[in-house]
């Protein structure tokens, strides 16, 4: 079977079925949790991803950097509680999660 190539020769729907079906799969046991990667991986996963515009999210976005020590940097930089909106959720959704936490933490 011919794959199209794009930038740089990668085959981004080679890419994506490896990294959505093949590597997380048998870690990925939920089939909503299974869809959701396959939706973010054709998402993300495209000449869009080495563009210099491309971000996650504000403030999400690949490193322009070349050495090990920058890249530790930019993660240590990053928040220490993503925002629900990175995921592709409402900013609700940290209300949900807060409000479950607590009735789990309670309950026990």
């Amino acid at each position: 079977m011919y794959m199209k190539k794009h930038i740089l020769g990668i085959s981004w729907k080679a890419l994506r079925y490896m990294i959505s079906e093949i590597q997380y799969d048998g870690r990925i046991t939920d089939d909503r949790d299974r869809r959701l990667m396959i939706t973010y991986a054709k998402k993300w996963f495209s000449d869009l991803l080495l563009s210099s515009t491309f971000k996650f999210y504000d403030n999400y976005s690949i490193p322009k950097v070349k050495r090990l020590d920058e890249y530790i940097d930019y993660i240590d930089k990053l928040p220490l509680i993503d925002p629900p909106q990175i995921f592709g959720l409402h900013p609700n959704a940290n209300i949900t999660y807060s409000t479950n936490r607590a009735k789990s933490m309670l309950e026990k």
